[in-house]
């Protein structure tokens, strides 16, 4: 069977409004962006992916501009033979444009969610889903752990209203001020009871203040506690204190093998790549393997969109040894109203989809109602 050609590769913007704002250390949203890659072949079939764009505000137009300019000529006519022939050639074409632009992230961004996006054509002219494809023995999990992240304030009414979605295992932002996350801390164990408990302080600690949060932090009984210091001050996370602390997980804002390898050797006990800011499906098996190769947790991270969750759900399932996936706490629009079949949690468990590629498919009445100019900055 002849394979066929790529005929078309566009960027989808769709922005989504908030019934309650999220407020967070990197800015306030009052609405849900959602960057979608797609991917259309000379026989008819749609591949998707998403592309991390959760901030800055501008971010959207200038990946959807590195997609569309710089992708997508390497791209069009081009045999959908092998997806993973592609990731390689997409990084060395674009190395020297993110040298000289200074911007490596949105360049591995708009090419994690293009190899996520060939990815779901290229399983969907198999008529097998992604995950079965990937794995060696063809086979295809029909549920795999999830945990709920971004509780941010008000831990009893936000854990319970995740239980009633179906979740089991939640995550606390600590990421405010020491009197804030000592009750967050509180209230979050309290509301929790035995259940699996993390927190998450988006970088926002020093040594000082991490030091002083100590006891809080024990008393909750966490699991982890995630990127505590600023990602780029490697010293602080070489020489923090491990005996008889709490596990650290970061790798969220690593780039690419490399990127996960240094998480690696600074002795993260969770390592946590996100396949839309980096490493797409291709990188993300390789990733993968060598975290848990190294006898670290691999725990997925995804905070953005629902076709990331699913992308995220099926290289997790396709990886023997990996760990929960992350998804959001919050009533997040971009789960339930932008694909068909929605995201569903049952008893901890993400329900996988069962049809080919990732799965999912658009709403026509989602991309009428939201989609706008990705090209437009702040819109």
């Amino acid at each position: 069977m002849t394979s066929a050609r790529i005929q078309s590769v566009r960027c989808l913007l769709l922005r989504l409004p908030l019934a309650e704002a999220i407020n967070g250390p990197f800015g306030r949203l009052t609405s849900r962006p959602n960057l979608i890659a797609v991917i259309e072949t000379s026989a008819g079939v749609r591949g998707l992916g998403e592309i991390w764009a959760n901030f800055p505000p501008w971010g959207p137009a200038e990946r959807a501009a590195i997609v569309e300019e710089a992708i997508r000529p390497i791209l069009e006519g081009e045999t959908l033979d092998d997806p993973a022939r592609f990731y390689p050639l997409l990084q060395t074409r674009l190395r020297l444009l993110a040298n000289q632009w200074g911007a490596p992230g949105p360049v591995h961004q708009a090419i994690a969610g293009v190899d996520i996006a060939l990815w779901d054509a290229f399983a969907r002219a198999q008529g097998r889903p992604l995950a079965a494809l990937l794995r060696a023995d063809g086979r295809m999990p029909e549920r795999l752990p999830v945990y709920a992240s971004g509780i941010r304030v008000d831990a009893a009414r936000t854990i319970e209203a995740a239980r009633r979605r179906g979740h089991t295992r939640f995550k606390l932002q600590t990421a405010f001020s020491m009197e804030a996350n000592r009750r967050l801390l509180r209230e979050g164990r309290e509301a929790a009871a035995d259940a699996p408990l993390m927190t998450d302080a988006n970088q926002t600690f020093t040594r000082e203040t991490l030091s002083a949060l100590r006891d809080d932090l024990m008393a909750a009984r966490l699991l982890w506690v995630e990127e505590p210091f600023p990602v780029d001050d490697i010293e602080a996370y070489r020489s923090w204190p491990r005996d008889g602390f709490l596990p650290l997980a970061f790798g969220e804002n690593s780039r690419g093998l490399s990127g996960l390898e240094q998480v690696i050797a600074l002795g993260a006990d969770v390592v946590q790549p996100d396949i839309t800011k980096t490493a797409g499906i291709t990188e993300g098996l390789a990733i993968g393997r060598r975290v848990i190769a190294a006898g670290r947790k691999l725990c997925l991270h995804m905070y953005g969109g629902g076709l990331g969750v699913i992308a995220s759900a099926h290289l997790t399932a396709a990886l023997d040894g990996a760990h929960w996936l992350e998804t959001d706490s919050n009533d997040n629009p971009l789960y339930t109203e932008v694909f068909t079949p929605p995201i569903r949690i049952d008893g901890g468990e993400l329900v996988m989809p069962k049809g080919a590629g990732l799965g999912v498919d658009l709403r026509d009445d989602a991309v009428s109602r939201y989609a706008i100019d990705p090209r437009g900055g702040r819109a």
